[in-house]
This record gives structure tokens, C-alpha cells and sequence, in this order.
């Protein structure tokens, strides 16, 4: 639940294709006592070395969340399950996806040139929904993710209001590059990854 998990809210909102769990990695992932010693270890390779404070709302949490939906986007790109290849909890880390294709490829791509292939889907998709009329508004959630979430567990009373959820969209457009007005890709980040065309 996005009240609970935040950078996977966020996710629901500004993923280009819609809500989705399984395009960004997880909050506990990088969480004091929740992330164990592959989790780290694979979150390193992206530049993610700090843990964080269980149930935190921060730019951190923010980076983390625009950086794997990057991975993600990428294994979508190449067609790879992301239970098998990926960040936090997969079978393979990142740099050894990336190996994998090389040796099946011949190609000599690195790490981060794999993770710009999933920006690079990302923007396109944004570009097409910005085509379409889509703006930072669409980037949203319905009502009840913003209240607290019932019950008698752990998690009882859980919620993020909205002025942080506006928060962490305007960390998350700007690590992107994007206009924090519109939500929408510039036209200078679109050139940055060589999508000149896409705004045709």
C-alpha cells in the first residue's frame, strides 16, 4: 500500500503507463533492518549506500525510487523477467544483467549506458503521454491513499498526506529533468538522450 510503502506511491502516480508495483524497487529495500546483504549490495552498484530510517519520507527515497524505475524500465526494454534480473531481491545484480547481455550480444555495454536505456523508454513514454495532453495533474492518486489506513497492525494509522506526495513529484521531476509545472520531459532532456525526434 502506497501508504505505507511512499516511493512506491509515488511510482503510481508518475509511471508513464500507469499504477504498477513492479516498476521501481521497494522502500525496505534500502531501510534500516529491512534490506539484507544482497539488497545492499545491489543497490551500491546503482549508487544507493545509505539506508534510511523505516517508514521516512525524503529526496533519498525519491532518488531511489527514479533510479530503479530506470532498471525496471531497462529489463522491459530487453525483454527480461524481473524476478530473475534486477535490483534488490533478484537472482542477478545489475552488473551481471549487464554481463549476460554483453556475452550474448558481443556488446561492450556498461552499467550506466544499461540504465540510460530505461530513462531513455521512460522519457519517450512521458513524451507520448504529454503528446496526448497529460500533465502533472495526472500524476495522482485517488483520495484514499491519502488516508490512514485502518485496522489494528502495524501499519494502522499510516498515511502520507499530500503536501508530502507533492514533495516527492517535485524531487522526482526534478532528478529527471523535467518541468516541475508540467511533469512533462523539456525538450533540452529530450535532446540530452538523443530524442530530438520524439518531440515531432
Amino acid at each position: 500500500m502506497p501508504q505505507f510503502k511512499r516511493s512506491l506511491g509515488l511510482i503510481f502516480a508518475v509511471n508513464p503507463f500507469g499504477a504498477d508495483h513492479q516498476s521501481s524497487e521497494h522502500d525496505p529495500f534500502i531501510e534500516e533492518g529491512n534490506a539484507d546483504e544482497m539488497a545492499q549490495r545491489n543497490m551500491a552498484m546503482l549508487g544507493l549506500t545509505e539506508l534510511q530510517e523505516p517508514g521516512s519520507i525524503n529526496n533519498y527515497k525519491v532518488r531511489m525510487a527514479a533510479v530503479t524505475q530506470r532498471v525496471y524500465s531497462a529489463l522491459d526494454s530487453f525483454a527480461l523477467c524481473l524476478f530473475v534480473y534486477g535490483v534488490g531481491w533478484q537472482l542477478y545484480s545489475p552488473q551481471e544483467t549487464v554481463e549476460m547481455i554483453n556475452a550474448a550480444t558481443g556488446w561492450e555495454m556498461t552499467l550506466d549506458e544499461f540504465v540510460a536505456v530505461g530513462e531513455r523508454r521512460i522519457n519517450m513514454m512521458r513524451a507520448f503521454n504529454m503528446r496526448e495532453g497529460f500533465t502533472r495533474t495526472d500524476d495522482d492518486m485517488k483520495k484514499k491513499f491519502f488516508e490512514p489506513l485502518r485496522g489494528t497492525g502495524p501499519t494502522a494509522g499510516v498515511y502520507m498526506t499530500r503536501e508530502q506526495f507533492e514533495g516527492m513529484k517535485d524531487e522526482y521531476y526534478r532528478l529527471n529533468g523535467w518541468d516541475p509545472v508540467t511533469g512533462n520531459p523539456t525538450p533540452e532532456k529530450l535532446a540530452s538522450l538523443g530524442l530530438e525526434w520524439v518531440q515531432a
